[in-house]
């Protein structure tokens, strides 16, 4: 930021706290906060009550209070000014249990290494602090979203974050100043999880030239469900609207874990068979077989060796239906995804199907059946259909 003048930097102070605004939205949206309070001021009972200040104080449902600031430079001069006014807000209100310090995802490593090294000092007690915790964008959302759904169960909160995920991609990239910013390369922007949006749209390859509008949805109800009434594997839409009137879409399947593998597939035998090759009758019968057995032990050795072989001639057909729902009965192209997008809580990794495809195909991936796939049943399902679970590969 050395390049800027002290306008650009007030501009760029500026945007970041739009950015930043945009997120906690997000966050109410989702209700895992109920309300935020901009530019938040306060002083002592005999004092002006307006002496101290924070970008935004937020409140979570069970009136739990944070102080939410942003900050785009590392200035020793910024950080004791945010110091001393978290310090005393703190000591005014004492149900103020945290207090975070954001700085844009998009800063430089350079930049990042300085706040990252700060935070060192006070997580490890080094340097006193009023501030608890300093953060980027990504995981500012992640502490709050951690936070709000601290007592739901692992299920629960699981499905909870994962839905919201999948909104959480679409409204970066429907975001119209992470467009700008891409289009322009305006440092004086920061967006909202540029980041994330900006290796999204490199992986889809796209002319930076030719794009005038980005609009992308989660919705289920515009996704819709499957001939067979399941769930279809894209879980985002992308709509890309170029400068020559033509329109682009693009379909992503998300997946937001921590886990090594996580389940990804589950259907009758007769559709596996039906999907991979209707005419197969050894496969079918095999299929048939595990099904019943439910695993690997009660299916047996010799039924493995020969599933094992069956299944050779098929298994990126397989890896196209699991990963992305090609040979699946869809309502329209739509249902089928194209790209593959994998969340840590730290980072997204984006690959297309065929990219994901060739990973996944690589022998050190290899688990039952010479598949990349972990074959079993759900909980209560055994003798009723399959299960595949796969490594996260990022």
């Amino acid at each position: 930021m050395s390049q800027f003048s002290n306008s650009d930097k007030q501009e760029h102070g500026k945007n970041a706290k739009v950015a930043l605004e945009s997120i906690l939205h997000e966050c109410k949206n989702y209700a895992y906060i109920k309300e935020i309070v901009k530019d938040y001021r306060c002083g002592y009972a005999e004092y002006d009550n307006t002496q101290f200040y924070c970008n935004f104080l937020i409140i979570f449902q069970d009136n739990t209070k944070w102080i939410v600031n942003i900050t785009t430079s590392f200035r020793s001069d910024r950080l004791k000014g945010n110091q001393w006014d978290t310090y005393n807000i703190k000591e005014i209100d004492s149900t103020i249990s945290k207090s975070v310090l954001v700085y844009p995802d998009d800063l430089s490593e350079e930049d990042k290494d300085d706040f990252i090294a700060y935070k060192f000092k006070i997580v490890n007690k080094i340097h006193f602090s009023a501030m608890d915790d300093i953060v980027g964008q990504q995981e500012l959302f992640e502490l709050i979203e951690n936070y709000a759904n601290k007592n739901l169960s692992v299920g629960v909160k699981k499905d909870l974050q994962g839905n919201n995920f999948e909104s959480y991609i679409s409204n970066v990239l429907s975001n119209e100043k992470n467009l700008e910013k891409w289009k322009t390369s305006n440092p004086k922007l920061v967006g909202m999880n540029y980041n994330f949006f900006e290796k999204i749209l490199i992986c889809f390859n796209l002319d930076k030239n030719s794009v005038v509008k980005i609009n992308a949805t989660s919705d289920k109800t515009i996704i819709g469900k499957l001939q067979t009434a399941g769930s279809p594997k894209t879980d985002v839409i992308v709509s890309v609207y170029l400068d020559n009137g033509l329109e682009k879409y693009f379909t992503i399947s998300c997946k937001k874990t921590n886990a090594k593998s996580v389940s990804v597939h589950q259907y009758t035998a007769e559709t596996f068979a039906d999907v991979l090759d209707s005419q197969n009758k050894n496969l079918r019968k095999l299929l048939q077989q595990f099904q019943e057995n439910g695993n690997l032990r009660d299916f047996g050795d010799e039924n493995s060796v020969a599933m094992k072989n069956e299944l050779k001639p098929y298994l990126e057909k397989l890896i196209r239906w699991v990963i992305g729902g090609y040979g699946g009965k869809v309502q329209n192209q739509l249902q089928i995804a194209d790209y593959i997008l994998i969340s840590d809580e730290k980072d997204i990794y984006i690959h297309t199907l065929e990219e994901y495809t060739s990973m996944l195909l690589k022998k050190e991936n290899e688990s039952h059946f010479g598949t990349p796939f972990q074959w079993t049943f759900a909980s209560g399902r055994k003798g009723k259909d399959i299960q595949l679970k796969c490594k996260i590969i990022k």
